[in-house]
């Protein structure tokens, strides 16, 4: 290899985006099961948000939000359609995303940095026992984040289906702070809609009852109701 094809073999490796290590960047981690539920990376990852991170304003809501297949989240199906609904209210600094997953509980701020980049928990592996402890381990990371930065939200806000592991935890970090934590979700869309947003069965998201033009309406109309409680 001559100097000129040295200089062109790595532009950019991203290696500056590893959260816990920079400079490192390591593995995907794809799997379901406790492995990929309470690991070094990811307890590494919430040690260092909870010691080292700090909110970049103070917030009107703290919106509490589902991970997403595709990585980062904020590129893929289900959070363009969520942020296209309210861009106007995350860009002028009233909502802050916070992405809930087996990874933690990610701050949007984080969503490009790994390991939250980098791994995919797939629900249809789920069994009864990894649930009850996602559910565990997941109210014990909201609740410490929570605790931690409550200072930074007026109030907090969830937008999850309902059936969900993830708003059973919200659920209990509620009960357990004694803190209302409303879920802005729609309980039922219109059947159409999700076949539309699944282009005919093309896509296969269980979450994509969030993205439909009835939730994704509901959910900017209830935060202006809550934004307007706390603005006026």
């Amino acid at each position: 290899m001559d100097n000129r094809e040295e200089r062109l073999d790595v532009i950019w490796n991203g290696r500056e985006l590893d959260w816990i290590d920079p400079g490192v960047c390591r593995e995907f981690l794809r799997g379901v099961g406790l492995k990929y539920l309470v690991n070094k990376y990811f307890e590494d990852g919430f040690k260092k948000i909870i010691e080292v991170y700090k909110p970049k304003k103070r917030y009107v809501v703290g919106l509490i939000i589902p991970c997403s297949y595709g990585k980062p989240y904020s590129q893929s199906y289900i959070h363009y359609f969520i942020r296209k609904a309210i861009a106007d209210l995350i860009t002028k600094g009233l909502v802050h995303e916070i992405i809930v997953t087996n990874a933690g509980v990610i701050p949007r701020e984080l969503d490009e940095y790994w390991p939250y980049c980098a791994y995919d928990w797939n629900p249809k592996y789920e069994t009864p026992e990894i649930k009850k402890l996602y559910i565990e381990v997941l109210a014990k990371r909201l609740r410490m984040y929570i605790e931690k930065f409550r200072d930074y939200y007026r109030c907090f806000a969830a937008y999850l289906r309902w059936d969900s592991d993830s708003w059973k935890a919200v659920e209990i970090v509620s009960r357990e702070l004694g803190i209302e934590i409303p879920n802005l979700a729609p309980k039922e869309v219109p059947r159409k809609e999700v076949e539309e947003m699944s282009l005919n069965g093309l896509y296969d998201d269980v979450d994509l009852v969030l993205i439909t033009p009835t939730a994704t309406t509901s959910l900017r109309d209830k935060l202006l109701e809550i934004i307007k409680q706390y603005i006026e």
